[in-house]
């Protein structure tokens, strides 16, 4: 991957290639973490034919080879003409928005509610396993301090989460925490209408 990156990084002396339109400031020709693989051109064939040279020269190097039935070219902005070129001198299919990559769900548009759902089912799945419902209360929350949070600060280095989802998102912890279940409740360990606070202690001595 390493060769990988240092082919791409040298696009940028070539006169064919030119840059997605976003990239182009900060020189990104590509996006990769083990074996996923994003790589970034303008919409052109001659931009596309040279990236795709590229990789087929670290393919001859290395012998490994982009499986087709899990790659595919996402176009924005692009003529039908110029989408069916690509496409014919590539050998990939066009993909369609959203798509994942490293679990995160990608699109050019602002998300949906729906589409932040598999964050929220990440979470009801952590907390609903026999294992984890058998956790003591310390468990629990060293559960959700430890995983559940993690995956939400994963999303947020990518994304504004909205706060709907992490309203949504701390009403499960905090039931789990509370009550041990994997549902919206308003279960507390604590009979909160019972307690007194005080607002201020004065202590007199003589």
């Amino acid at each position: 991957m390493e060769y990988l990156s240092r082919i791409l990084k040298g696009l940028k002396q070539a006169k064919e290639y030119k840059f997605h339109p976003r990239c182009g400031k900060l020189n990104i020709t590509h996006l990769s973490f083990a074996d996923d693989l994003l790589m970034f051109a303008r919409g052109d064939s001659k931009s596309v034919q040279t990236l795709h040279t590229c990789f087929k020269q670290f393919s001859a190097a290395s012998g490994l080879l982009a499986n087709l039935t899990k790659s595919a070219i996402y176009f924005g902005g692009v003529a039908l003409n110029v989408k069916v070129e690509i496409l014919q001198n590539t050998g990939y299919s066009p993909g369609d928005f959203p798509f994942k990559y490293l679990g995160i769900t990608l699109d050019t548009k602002k998300s949906t509610a729906l589409q932040w759902q598999p964050l929220i089912e990440k979470t009801v799945i952590r907390i609903s396993s026999c294992i984890t419902r058998k956790l003591s209360y310390a468990g629990r929350v060293q559960l959700v301090q430890t995983m559940i949070f993690d995956i939400q600060s994963y999303w947020s280095q990518v994304f504004i989460l909205p706060a709907k989802v992490m309203k949504s998102n701390k009403s499960y912890s905090r039931s789990y925490i509370w009550s041990g279940t994997n549902i919206i409740t308003k279960r507390a360990l604590i009979a909160w209408e019972k307690c007194v606070c005080l607002n201020q202690l004065e202590v007199i001595t003589y």
